[in-house]
Protein backbone atom coordinates (compact mmCIF):
# COMPACT_ATOMS: atom_id res chain seq x y z
CA UNK A 1 0.00 0.00 0.00
CA UNK A 2 2.77 2.79 0.93
CA UNK A 3 4.45 1.56 -2.49
CA UNK A 4 1.37 2.60 -4.27
CA UNK A 5 1.04 5.57 -2.29
CA UNK A 6 4.37 6.74 -2.84
CA UNK A 7 4.64 5.84 -6.34
CA UNK A 8 1.29 8.23 -7.17
CA UNK A 9 2.91 10.92 -5.30
CA UNK A 10 6.30 10.47 -7.77
CA UNK A 11 3.51 10.75 -11.07
CA UNK A 12 1.98 13.54 -9.78
CA UNK A 13 5.34 15.53 -9.35
CA UNK A 14 6.30 14.50 -12.62
CA UNK A 15 3.09 15.04 -14.39
CA UNK A 16 3.07 18.41 -12.42
CA UNK A 17 6.39 19.19 -13.64
CA UNK A 18 5.69 18.97 -17.12
CA UNK A 19 2.80 21.28 -17.08
CA UNK A 20 4.10 23.84 -15.52
CA UNK A 21 7.20 23.51 -17.94
CA UNK A 22 4.93 23.48 -20.42
CA UNK A 23 3.04 26.76 -19.19
CA UNK A 24 6.46 28.40 -18.79
CA UNK A 25 7.51 27.30 -22.72
CA UNK A 26 3.72 28.90 -23.83
CA UNK A 27 4.28 32.29 -22.14
CA UNK A 28 6.29 33.82 -24.55
CA UNK A 29 4.61 34.16 -27.53
CA UNK A 30 6.02 34.70 -30.96
CA UNK A 31 4.22 38.24 -32.24
CA UNK A 32 6.29 38.84 -35.14
CA UNK A 33 3.75 38.47 -38.21
CA UNK A 34 6.22 36.88 -39.86
CA UNK A 35 5.77 33.82 -37.47
CA UNK A 36 3.24 31.99 -38.87
CA UNK A 37 1.71 28.50 -40.09
CA UNK A 38 2.78 25.52 -41.96
CA UNK A 39 0.65 22.72 -43.53
CA UNK A 40 1.22 19.25 -44.44
CA UNK A 41 -0.92 20.38 -47.17
CA UNK A 42 -2.62 23.20 -48.64
CA UNK A 43 -5.52 21.56 -50.15
CA UNK A 44 -7.16 18.14 -48.53
CA UNK A 45 -8.72 16.29 -50.74
CA UNK A 46 -11.11 13.18 -50.32
CA UNK A 47 -11.82 10.93 -52.79
CA UNK A 48 -15.87 10.23 -54.16
CA UNK A 49 -17.59 10.27 -50.18
CA UNK A 50 -21.38 8.66 -50.70
CA UNK A 51 -23.72 10.71 -49.53
CA UNK A 52 -25.29 10.58 -46.43
CA UNK A 53 -22.27 8.15 -45.52
CA UNK A 54 -19.58 9.70 -42.92
CA UNK A 55 -16.20 9.70 -45.00
CA UNK A 56 -12.99 7.90 -43.52
CA UNK A 57 -10.91 10.47 -41.39
CA UNK A 58 -7.97 12.18 -43.04
CA UNK A 59 -4.90 13.85 -41.04
CA UNK A 60 -3.94 17.70 -41.23
CA UNK A 61 -0.47 18.34 -39.38
CA UNK A 62 0.06 21.83 -38.75
CA UNK A 63 3.45 23.12 -38.18
CA UNK A 64 4.88 25.70 -36.17
CA UNK A 65 8.30 26.13 -37.61
CA UNK A 66 9.34 29.25 -35.22
CA UNK A 67 11.85 28.81 -32.82
CA UNK A 68 8.96 30.56 -30.14
CA UNK A 69 5.63 29.49 -29.33
CA UNK A 70 2.40 30.39 -31.67
CA UNK A 71 -0.87 31.72 -29.89
CA UNK A 72 -3.57 30.90 -32.63
CA UNK A 73 -6.30 33.00 -32.20
CA UNK A 74 -8.38 30.77 -33.61
CA UNK A 75 -9.20 27.60 -35.81
CA UNK A 76 -12.85 27.46 -37.42
CA UNK A 77 -14.43 26.18 -40.50
CA UNK A 78 -15.81 28.44 -42.83
CA UNK A 79 -18.72 27.01 -43.00
CA UNK A 80 -19.26 26.57 -39.09
CA UNK A 81 -21.21 24.21 -38.09
CA UNK A 82 -23.04 23.76 -41.51
CA UNK A 83 -20.28 22.44 -43.06
CA UNK A 84 -20.50 19.01 -44.86
CA UNK A 85 -16.88 18.50 -42.90
CA UNK A 86 -16.09 17.59 -39.33
CA UNK A 87 -12.81 18.46 -37.66
CA UNK A 88 -11.26 17.65 -34.66
CA UNK A 89 -8.33 19.70 -32.70
CA UNK A 90 -5.62 17.52 -31.13
CA UNK A 91 -8.87 15.29 -30.03
CA UNK A 92 -11.15 17.72 -29.26
CA UNK A 93 -14.26 17.85 -31.94
CA UNK A 94 -15.96 20.95 -32.62
CA UNK A 95 -16.32 23.44 -35.72
CA UNK A 96 -14.35 26.45 -33.54
CA UNK A 97 -11.35 26.45 -31.63
CA UNK A 98 -10.27 29.77 -29.44
CA UNK A 99 -6.46 30.10 -28.27
CA UNK A 100 -4.86 27.50 -29.66
CA UNK A 101 -1.57 26.99 -28.23
CA UNK A 102 1.92 25.13 -30.45
CA UNK A 103 5.19 25.10 -29.17
CA UNK A 104 8.22 26.20 -31.06
CA UNK A 105 9.05 23.56 -33.73
CA UNK A 106 6.15 21.62 -32.52
CA UNK A 107 3.23 20.08 -34.71
CA UNK A 108 -0.73 20.49 -34.12
CA UNK A 109 -2.89 17.20 -35.50
CA UNK A 110 -6.15 18.22 -36.87
CA UNK A 111 -8.57 14.91 -38.24
CA UNK A 112 -10.91 15.78 -40.57
CA UNK A 113 -13.71 13.71 -42.08
CA UNK A 114 -17.45 14.78 -44.43
CA UNK A 115 -20.50 13.75 -44.65
CA UNK A 116 -21.80 14.91 -47.69
CA UNK A 117 -25.64 15.63 -47.97
CA UNK A 118 -27.58 14.72 -50.72
CA UNK A 119 -27.09 16.98 -54.31
CA UNK A 120 -29.86 15.48 -56.79
CA UNK A 121 -27.19 14.63 -59.40
CA UNK A 122 -26.14 11.12 -60.87
CA UNK A 123 -22.32 12.12 -61.62
CA UNK A 124 -20.30 12.93 -58.43
CA UNK A 125 -20.48 16.30 -57.63
CA UNK A 126 -17.55 19.02 -56.17
CA UNK A 127 -17.72 20.46 -53.17
CA UNK A 128 -15.45 22.30 -50.28
CA UNK A 129 -14.86 24.63 -47.26
CA UNK A 130 -11.83 25.68 -45.75
CA UNK A 131 -10.26 25.04 -42.26
CA UNK A 132 -9.21 29.37 -41.28
CA UNK A 133 -6.59 29.72 -39.08
CA UNK A 134 -6.38 33.43 -37.34
CA UNK A 135 -2.47 34.41 -35.90
CA UNK A 136 -1.59 38.16 -35.16
CA UNK A 137 -4.46 38.93 -36.61
CA UNK A 138 -3.40 37.16 -40.22
CA UNK A 139 -5.66 35.05 -42.07
CA UNK A 140 -4.38 31.20 -43.12
CA UNK A 141 -6.26 28.75 -44.86
CA UNK A 142 -6.52 25.16 -45.95
CA UNK A 143 -9.09 23.90 -48.79
CA UNK A 144 -11.18 20.75 -47.96
CA UNK A 145 -12.51 19.52 -50.87
CA UNK A 146 -14.41 16.43 -51.42
CA UNK A 147 -17.17 14.77 -54.60
CA UNK A 148 -20.27 13.64 -53.44
CA UNK A 149 -22.16 10.71 -54.83
CA UNK A 150 -25.87 10.25 -54.23
CA UNK A 151 -27.33 6.97 -53.70
CA UNK A 152 -30.20 4.87 -53.51
CA UNK A 153 -29.72 2.85 -50.11
CA UNK A 154 -30.71 -0.02 -49.74
CA UNK A 155 -31.05 -2.28 -46.48
CA UNK A 156 -32.11 -5.62 -46.66
CA UNK A 157 -33.84 -5.36 -49.52
CA UNK A 158 -35.99 -7.96 -51.09
CA UNK A 159 -37.37 -7.64 -54.63
CA UNK A 160 -40.15 -10.05 -54.86
CA UNK A 161 -41.54 -8.93 -58.67
CA UNK A 162 -40.53 -8.49 -61.87
CA UNK A 163 -38.51 -5.16 -62.02
CA UNK A 164 -36.63 -2.84 -63.93
CA UNK A 165 -33.94 -1.09 -61.73
CA UNK A 166 -33.44 2.79 -62.81
CA UNK A 167 -29.28 4.10 -63.41
CA UNK A 168 -30.42 7.59 -62.16
CA UNK A 169 -28.26 7.17 -58.88
CA UNK A 170 -26.31 4.23 -58.01
CA UNK A 171 -27.26 2.03 -55.09
CA UNK A 172 -25.16 1.49 -51.81
CA UNK A 173 -26.34 -1.98 -50.24
CA UNK A 174 -26.62 -2.72 -46.65
CA UNK A 175 -26.70 -6.26 -45.26
CA UNK A 176 -27.56 -8.13 -49.27
CA UNK A 177 -29.55 -7.56 -52.11
CA UNK A 178 -32.51 -10.53 -52.53
CA UNK A 179 -33.84 -11.45 -55.76
CA UNK A 180 -37.40 -13.42 -54.75
CA UNK A 181 -37.75 -16.95 -56.44
CA UNK A 182 -40.81 -15.27 -59.01
CA UNK A 183 -38.50 -12.10 -59.49
CA UNK A 184 -37.24 -11.55 -62.74
CA UNK A 185 -34.91 -8.11 -62.64
CA UNK A 186 -33.19 -6.07 -65.22
CA UNK A 187 -30.38 -4.19 -64.42
CA UNK A 188 -29.81 -1.45 -67.67
CA UNK A 189 -26.44 0.41 -68.67
CA UNK A 190 -23.91 2.20 -66.50
CA UNK A 191 -25.23 0.74 -63.13
CA UNK A 192 -23.12 0.81 -59.96
CA UNK A 193 -23.93 -1.35 -56.79
CA UNK A 194 -21.69 0.09 -54.11
CA UNK A 195 -21.98 -3.57 -51.50
CA UNK A 196 -21.45 -2.61 -47.87
CA UNK A 197 -18.88 -4.88 -46.08
CA UNK A 198 -20.29 -8.42 -46.31
CA UNK A 199 -22.83 -7.44 -48.62
CA UNK A 200 -24.18 -10.40 -50.94
CA UNK A 201 -26.66 -9.98 -54.00
CA UNK A 202 -28.39 -13.31 -53.56
CA UNK A 203 -30.58 -14.30 -56.77
CA UNK A 204 -32.97 -16.98 -56.26
CA UNK A 205 -35.16 -15.54 -59.24
CA UNK A 206 -33.58 -14.16 -62.49
CA UNK A 207 -31.64 -11.35 -63.21
CA UNK A 208 -31.06 -9.64 -66.53
CA UNK A 209 -27.77 -7.79 -66.31
CA UNK A 210 -27.21 -5.34 -69.86
CA UNK A 211 -24.68 -2.79 -69.88
CA UNK A 212 -22.53 -1.48 -72.42
CA UNK A 213 -18.77 -1.36 -73.74
CA UNK A 214 -19.09 2.16 -72.89
CA UNK A 215 -21.29 1.46 -69.73
CA UNK A 216 -20.64 -1.17 -68.25
CA UNK A 217 -22.66 -2.54 -64.45
CA UNK A 218 -20.31 -2.15 -61.98
CA UNK A 219 -20.13 -4.24 -58.22
CA UNK A 220 -17.94 -3.28 -56.40
CA UNK A 221 -17.24 -2.30 -53.03
CA UNK A 222 -18.58 0.81 -50.95
CA UNK A 223 -15.30 2.26 -49.75
CA UNK A 224 -13.69 4.48 -51.59
CA UNK A 225 -10.28 5.47 -50.13
CA UNK A 226 -7.01 3.99 -49.29
CA UNK A 227 -5.44 1.31 -47.07
CA UNK A 228 -1.21 1.79 -47.42
CA UNK A 229 -1.74 4.14 -50.88
CA UNK A 230 -3.41 0.91 -52.51
CA UNK A 231 -7.15 1.89 -53.04
CA UNK A 232 -9.86 0.00 -51.46
CA UNK A 233 -11.30 -0.59 -55.29
CA UNK A 234 -8.51 -2.73 -55.80
CA UNK A 235 -8.44 -4.60 -52.32
CA UNK A 236 -10.37 -8.03 -52.29
CA UNK A 237 -12.63 -9.19 -49.62
CA UNK A 238 -14.42 -5.49 -49.50
CA UNK A 239 -17.86 -7.24 -49.95
CA UNK A 240 -20.09 -11.27 -50.25
CA UNK A 241 -20.09 -11.86 -53.70
CA UNK A 242 -23.00 -13.30 -55.74
CA UNK A 243 -24.97 -15.83 -54.98
CA UNK A 244 -27.27 -17.81 -57.17
CA UNK A 245 -29.45 -20.21 -55.68
CA UNK A 246 -30.76 -23.86 -57.04
CA UNK A 247 -33.52 -22.34 -58.09
CA UNK A 248 -32.50 -19.85 -60.31
CA UNK A 249 -32.06 -19.78 -64.39
CA UNK A 250 -31.89 -18.21 -67.15
CA UNK A 251 -29.44 -15.45 -65.82
CA UNK A 252 -27.61 -13.16 -68.01
CA UNK A 253 -24.75 -10.50 -67.85
CA UNK A 254 -23.49 -8.61 -70.10
CA UNK A 255 -20.66 -5.75 -69.86
CA UNK A 256 -20.54 -6.13 -66.11
CA UNK A 257 -17.67 -5.52 -64.00
CA UNK A 258 -17.85 -7.31 -60.77
CA UNK A 259 -14.49 -7.18 -58.41
CA UNK A 260 -13.37 -7.48 -54.68
CA UNK A 261 -15.50 -9.70 -53.23
CA UNK A 262 -15.04 -12.36 -50.45
CA UNK A 263 -16.24 -14.57 -53.58
CA UNK A 264 -17.22 -13.79 -57.03
CA UNK A 265 -20.12 -16.36 -58.27
CA UNK A 266 -21.16 -18.73 -56.23
CA UNK A 267 -23.57 -21.20 -57.71
CA UNK A 268 -25.52 -23.82 -55.69
CA UNK A 269 -26.67 -27.06 -56.62
CA UNK A 270 -28.82 -27.16 -59.84
CA UNK A 271 -31.36 -30.58 -60.41
CA UNK A 272 -31.05 -29.55 -64.62
CA UNK A 273 -27.95 -29.01 -66.02
CA UNK A 274 -29.81 -28.91 -69.60
CA UNK A 275 -31.17 -25.32 -68.41
CA UNK A 276 -29.14 -22.28 -68.87
CA UNK A 277 -28.16 -20.97 -65.60
CA UNK A 278 -26.27 -18.37 -67.06
CA UNK A 279 -25.08 -16.83 -70.04
CA UNK A 280 -22.32 -13.84 -69.43
CA UNK A 281 -20.71 -11.86 -72.38
CA UNK A 282 -18.27 -9.33 -71.67
CA UNK A 283 -18.13 -9.95 -67.76
CA UNK A 284 -15.04 -9.00 -66.19
CA UNK A 285 -14.71 -11.08 -62.91
CA UNK A 286 -11.91 -10.86 -61.08
CA UNK A 287 -10.42 -10.37 -57.32
CA UNK A 288 -11.82 -12.47 -54.89
CA UNK A 289 -10.43 -13.43 -51.15
CA UNK A 290 -11.31 -17.00 -51.94
CA UNK A 291 -12.73 -18.83 -54.87
CA UNK A 292 -13.77 -16.45 -57.87
CA UNK A 293 -16.64 -18.92 -59.46
CA UNK A 294 -17.99 -22.37 -57.87
CA UNK A 295 -20.69 -23.95 -59.31
CA UNK A 296 -22.13 -27.19 -59.27
CA UNK A 297 -24.62 -28.97 -61.73
CA UNK A 298 -24.69 -26.21 -63.35
CA UNK A 299 -24.84 -24.80 -66.89
CA UNK A 300 -22.51 -21.89 -68.24
CA UNK A 301 -22.36 -20.32 -71.25
CA UNK A 302 -19.28 -17.33 -71.29
CA UNK A 303 -18.07 -15.36 -74.18
CA UNK A 304 -15.05 -12.79 -74.18
CA UNK A 305 -15.18 -13.20 -70.48
CA UNK A 306 -11.89 -12.20 -67.79
CA UNK A 307 -11.63 -14.48 -64.79
CA UNK A 308 -8.85 -13.15 -62.87
CA UNK A 309 -7.32 -13.22 -59.61
CA UNK A 310 -8.39 -15.06 -56.65
CA UNK A 311 -7.02 -17.02 -53.81
CA UNK A 312 -8.42 -20.12 -54.41
CA UNK A 313 -9.49 -21.57 -58.15
CA UNK A 314 -10.49 -19.12 -60.81
CA UNK A 315 -12.86 -21.49 -62.03
CA UNK A 316 -14.40 -24.51 -59.38
CA UNK A 317 -16.82 -26.58 -61.68
CA UNK A 318 -18.24 -29.37 -60.08
CA UNK A 319 -20.72 -31.49 -62.99
CA UNK A 320 -22.61 -29.72 -65.84
CA UNK A 321 -22.48 -28.12 -69.06
CA UNK A 322 -20.31 -25.24 -69.58
CA UNK A 323 -18.48 -23.36 -72.53
CA UNK A 324 -16.21 -21.11 -72.08
CA UNK A 325 -15.43 -18.68 -75.60
CA UNK A 326 -12.93 -15.91 -76.41
CA UNK A 327 -12.04 -16.20 -72.01
CA UNK A 328 -9.06 -14.82 -70.23
CA UNK A 329 -8.70 -17.31 -67.19
CA UNK A 330 -5.34 -15.72 -65.10
CA UNK A 331 -4.38 -16.10 -61.97
CA UNK A 332 -2.10 -12.84 -60.49
CA UNK A 333 -3.01 -12.78 -57.35
CA UNK A 334 -0.74 -10.13 -55.38
CA UNK A 335 1.08 -10.87 -52.50
CA UNK A 336 0.95 -8.35 -50.19
CA UNK A 337 0.34 -9.53 -46.34
CA UNK A 338 -0.33 -6.24 -44.29
CA UNK A 339 -3.24 -6.38 -46.35
CA UNK A 340 -4.05 -10.18 -46.54
CA UNK A 341 -2.99 -11.22 -50.02
CA UNK A 342 -0.81 -14.19 -50.38
CA UNK A 343 -0.09 -15.98 -53.65
CA UNK A 344 -2.66 -18.40 -54.58
CA UNK A 345 -1.04 -21.94 -54.93
CA UNK A 346 -4.26 -23.45 -55.97
CA UNK A 347 -5.08 -24.60 -59.97
CA UNK A 348 -6.78 -22.09 -61.98
CA UNK A 349 -9.50 -24.61 -62.83
CA UNK A 350 -10.50 -27.49 -61.36
CA UNK A 351 -12.98 -29.65 -63.21
CA UNK A 352 -14.30 -32.28 -60.99
CA UNK A 353 -17.56 -34.81 -60.66
CA UNK A 354 -17.05 -35.09 -56.64
CA UNK A 355 -17.89 -32.51 -54.15
CA UNK A 356 -17.83 -33.53 -50.10
CA UNK A 357 -21.04 -33.04 -48.19
CA UNK A 358 -20.82 -30.10 -45.72
CA UNK A 359 -21.95 -32.72 -43.00
CA UNK A 360 -18.91 -34.73 -43.56
CA UNK A 361 -20.76 -38.20 -44.66
CA UNK A 362 -19.52 -38.37 -47.80
CA UNK A 363 -19.40 -37.01 -51.38
CA UNK A 364 -21.96 -36.25 -53.76
CA UNK A 365 -21.39 -36.98 -57.91
CA UNK A 366 -22.34 -35.07 -60.89
CA UNK A 367 -21.23 -35.99 -63.94
CA UNK A 368 -19.36 -33.35 -66.36
CA UNK A 369 -21.33 -33.54 -69.59
CA UNK A 370 -19.36 -31.39 -71.30
CA UNK A 371 -16.81 -28.44 -70.81
CA UNK A 372 -15.44 -26.97 -73.27
CA UNK A 373 -13.42 -24.19 -73.80
CA UNK A 374 -12.34 -22.39 -77.28
CA UNK A 375 -9.68 -20.01 -78.05
CA UNK A 376 -8.72 -19.17 -74.82
CA UNK A 377 -5.94 -18.25 -71.91
CA UNK A 378 -5.75 -20.32 -69.05
CA UNK A 379 -2.62 -18.98 -67.48
CA UNK A 380 -1.58 -18.11 -64.00
CA UNK A 381 1.91 -16.71 -62.16
CA UNK A 382 2.01 -20.01 -59.60
CA UNK A 383 3.99 -23.29 -60.81
CA UNK A 384 0.40 -24.95 -59.78
CA UNK A 385 -1.62 -22.42 -61.99
CA UNK A 386 -2.96 -25.08 -64.24
CA UNK A 387 -6.12 -26.74 -65.02
CA UNK A 388 -6.94 -29.98 -63.02
CA UNK A 389 -9.08 -32.27 -64.29
CA UNK A 390 -10.54 -35.35 -62.12
CA UNK A 391 -9.79 -38.56 -63.71
CA UNK A 392 -13.00 -40.27 -64.06
CA UNK A 393 -15.51 -41.40 -67.03
CA UNK A 394 -17.76 -38.56 -65.55
CA UNK A 395 -15.94 -35.84 -67.09
CA UNK A 396 -16.08 -35.26 -70.48
CA UNK A 397 -14.35 -31.93 -71.72
CA UNK A 398 -12.37 -30.41 -74.60
CA UNK A 399 -9.63 -27.17 -75.07
CA UNK A 400 -9.61 -26.36 -78.38
CA UNK A 401 -7.26 -23.49 -79.68
CA UNK A 402 -6.31 -22.61 -76.23
CA UNK A 403 -3.12 -21.39 -74.38
CA UNK A 404 -2.48 -23.44 -71.22
CA UNK A 405 -0.04 -23.41 -68.39
CA UNK A 406 -0.30 -27.70 -68.36
CA UNK A 407 2.64 -29.88 -69.21
CA UNK A 408 2.22 -31.02 -73.09
CA UNK A 409 0.40 -34.09 -73.32
CA UNK A 410 -1.00 -36.18 -76.61
CA UNK A 411 -4.50 -36.05 -74.85
CA UNK A 412 -6.97 -35.88 -78.29
CA UNK A 413 -9.43 -33.78 -76.21
CA UNK A 414 -6.62 -30.92 -76.38
CA UNK A 415 -6.84 -29.92 -79.73
CA UNK A 416 -4.10 -27.46 -81.34
CA UNK A 417 -2.71 -25.93 -77.62
CA UNK A 418 -0.09 -24.19 -76.62
CA UNK A 419 1.63 -25.79 -73.64
CA UNK A 420 3.29 -23.88 -70.94
CA UNK A 421 4.19 -20.78 -72.11
CA UNK A 422 3.78 -17.50 -71.05
CA UNK A 423 1.26 -15.61 -72.98
CA UNK A 424 2.89 -12.38 -72.12
CA UNK A 425 0.03 -9.86 -71.24
CA UNK A 426 0.82 -6.43 -71.03
CA UNK A 427 1.75 -5.29 -67.38
CA UNK A 428 0.89 -1.67 -65.64
CA UNK A 429 3.28 -0.87 -63.11
CA UNK A 430 1.71 0.73 -60.27
CA UNK A 431 4.70 1.86 -57.82
CA UNK A 432 2.66 3.91 -55.48
CA UNK A 433 0.27 0.15 -55.28
CA UNK A 434 3.18 -1.76 -54.38
CA UNK A 435 2.28 -4.47 -56.51
CA UNK A 436 1.80 -4.96 -60.19
CA UNK A 437 -1.21 -4.99 -62.19
CA UNK A 438 -2.01 -6.46 -65.60
CA UNK A 439 -4.88 -5.17 -68.26
CA UNK A 440 -4.50 -9.33 -69.68
CA UNK A 441 -4.26 -7.58 -73.31
CA UNK A 442 -1.58 -8.62 -74.58
CA UNK A 443 2.13 -7.82 -75.34
CA UNK A 444 3.05 -7.49 -79.38
CA UNK A 445 5.41 -10.51 -78.80
CA UNK A 446 2.32 -12.61 -76.97
CA UNK A 447 2.33 -16.22 -78.58
CA UNK A 448 -1.53 -15.89 -78.49
CA UNK A 449 -1.25 -13.20 -81.08
CA UNK A 450 -3.19 -14.63 -84.19
CA UNK A 451 -3.30 -18.06 -83.48
CA UNK A 452 -7.61 -18.28 -82.38
CA UNK A 453 -9.55 -20.45 -84.65
CA UNK A 454 -10.76 -18.45 -87.22
CA UNK A 455 -14.15 -20.24 -87.26
CA UNK A 456 -14.81 -19.81 -83.75
CA UNK A 457 -13.66 -16.53 -83.55
CA UNK A 458 -16.08 -15.22 -86.71
CA UNK A 459 -18.74 -16.24 -84.30
CA UNK A 460 -17.88 -13.49 -81.59
CA UNK A 461 -16.21 -10.86 -83.89
CA UNK A 462 -15.52 -8.27 -81.38
CA UNK A 463 -13.41 -8.48 -78.15
CA UNK A 464 -14.34 -7.70 -74.44
CA UNK A 465 -13.68 -4.02 -75.12
CA UNK A 466 -15.42 -3.61 -78.80
CA UNK A 467 -12.50 -4.02 -80.63
CA UNK A 468 -13.10 -5.68 -84.16
CA UNK A 469 -10.73 -9.23 -84.00
CA UNK A 470 -10.96 -9.90 -87.20
CA UNK A 471 -9.46 -7.15 -88.57
CA UNK A 472 -6.41 -8.30 -89.29
CA UNK A 473 -7.74 -11.99 -90.61
CA UNK A 474 -5.64 -13.36 -87.32
CA UNK A 475 -7.71 -13.19 -84.32
CA UNK A 476 -5.79 -13.77 -80.80
CA UNK A 477 -6.38 -16.20 -78.45
CA UNK A 478 -8.31 -14.52 -75.07
CA UNK A 479 -11.21 -12.09 -74.09
CA UNK A 480 -8.32 -9.25 -75.53
CA UNK A 481 -7.56 -9.05 -79.49
CA UNK A 482 -4.11 -7.01 -79.78
CA UNK A 483 -3.95 -3.52 -80.14
CA UNK A 484 -0.97 -1.75 -81.08
CA UNK A 485 0.20 0.73 -78.51
CA UNK A 486 0.74 4.60 -79.64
Amino acid sequence: MQKTYWTFCIVVFILSTNFFACKDDFENYSNNPKDILSFSTDTLTFDTVLTTVNSPVLLLKVYNKNSKPLLISSVRLAEGTGSAFRINVDGVAGAIFENVEILANDSLFILVNVKPKENGKFMPVLFNDYVLFEIHGIQQKVVLEAYGQDVYTWRGAIISADSALDNKKPYLIYDSLIIGRDAVVEIGEGSIFYMYNDAQLIVKGTIKVRGTVEKPVVFRGSRTDYMLSIPYDLIPGQWGGIRFASESYDNEMENVRIRNGKFGMEMEVCDNPDRNKIYMKNVVLTNAQETLLHAVNCNIIAENCEFSNSKNALLYLVGGRHRFTHCTIANYYPFHPKLGWANSNRETIVLTDVIHKLDGTGNDNYPVISADFFNSIIWGNSSTSVTKITKSDNISYSFKNCLVKNEETDDPRMVDCIFKTDPLFRKIEEKKLFYPSFDFSLQKKSPAKDVANYGIAVQIPFDLKGYYRLADGYPDLGAYEYIEEN
